[in-house]
């Protein structure tokens, strides 16, 4: 039980941890902007050697604009990031799907980040929206926490309250294994916030006659890791997959996906990711784009056929 003095110390480690976020964002605007001014006004000079004017010569000038710029955006980003999750629908179309299974909806929650800037207000307004979605099956695919159990783990617990008729199913995400022991959070997750728990294993959910096997594995970090029994095994997770059954993976980062198709002979219909946050930090945006075989959105596989959708995530749209 906590006393005054713990719940005291709790919240301003919560408010210190959150202070850190901004002033992260900030100082990460502050540099691209000055970077954008040091070579907005080399270029004039260059290519407008008699252009004198004191504004593009004031290095003053530059630093006062980049720190406007970068602190407006740092809040309109806090903003932003407060307002409600929308709803995206997405039709995915399966070749020879039965038609027992037609119409089978799965919210796809990737990236929530519970932690400093995402509490447990938050995640019980995630929550009343999902639940009134009355989908078929919950997933979320991985990055749902930023921070240490003993700090954030009773933000958690309102997922306990998400409802769907076959259940909620969770894999890993590169940022559970950042703060402490996963294997505290997986505990958590399973006796706590209600989550199924797929580590390279997987269940079949059986609608009339017919099979849809959701299959998950532990995330593409795990391979520079050395954390016992925490590797990504596609093949594991689909042998529990039965013949015939429509096949749905769930991995956090999708570059995973052109390892996987490699790796696996058994078909597998559709991969639901996340990570990528769409490129959200459009000063990094590039390098997302260049480091990432899908940014967001369906992608198809001409030559499997597997489709591949990946989540822009739910917070810090």
């Amino acid at each position: 039980m906590l006393n005054k003095a713990d719940s005291r110390n709790s919240r301003n480690r919560a408010d210190r941890e959150k202070t850190s976020y901004v002033s992260l964002s900030k100082y990460a605007h502050l540099v691209a902007f000055i970077f954008a001014a040091i070579c907005f006004e080399k270029c004039i000079l260059l290519f407008l050697p008699n252009c004198r004017h004191p504004v593009l010569a004031s290095q003053s000038f530059h630093t006062f604009a980049a720190l406007i710029l970068a602190l407006a955006l740092t809040f309109f980003g806090v903003a932003v990031a407060k307002r409600s999750p929308t709803v995206k629908v997405v039709d995915v179309f399966i070749d020879n799907l039965p038609p027992e299974l037609d119409g089978f909806s799965i919210v796809q929650l990737t990236d929530i980040h519970i932690g400093p800037t995402v509490g447990k207000q938050r995640i019980e307004k995630i929550v009343t929206l999902t639940n009134s979605l009355n989908p078929h099956a919950i997933t979320i695919v991985g990055d749902l926490v930023d921070g240490f159990t003993e700090h954030i783990g009773h933000q958690v617990l309102p997922l306990s309250r998400l409802k769907s008729r076959f259940g909620v199913f969770y894999v890993t995400g590169n940022h559970e294994y950042y703060h402490g022991d996963v294997n505290e959070w997986i505990d958590l997750f399973r006796k706590r916030a209600n989550l199924t728990v797929l580590r390279n294993e997987a269940r079949v959910l059986t609608s009339g006659h017919r099979s849809l096997c959701i299959a998950g594995v532990d995330d593409l970090y795990t391979e520079k890791l050395s954390i016992g029994g925490h590797k990504m095994d596609a093949v594991k997770a689909l042998n529990g997959c039965p013949d015939g059954a429509v096949n749905i993976l769930l991995v956090h980062q999708p570059n995973a996906a052109t390892r996987i198709i490699a790796r696996v002979k058994k078909h597998i219909d559709l991969i639901l990711s996340g990570h990528t946050h769409g490129g959200q930090m459009y000063i990094f945006w590039p390098f997302a784009y260049l480091r990432n075989d899908y940014l967001h959105g369906l992608y198809s596989e001409k030559v499997s056929g597997m489709q591949i959708c990946v989540s822009s995530r739910v917070n810090y749209n």
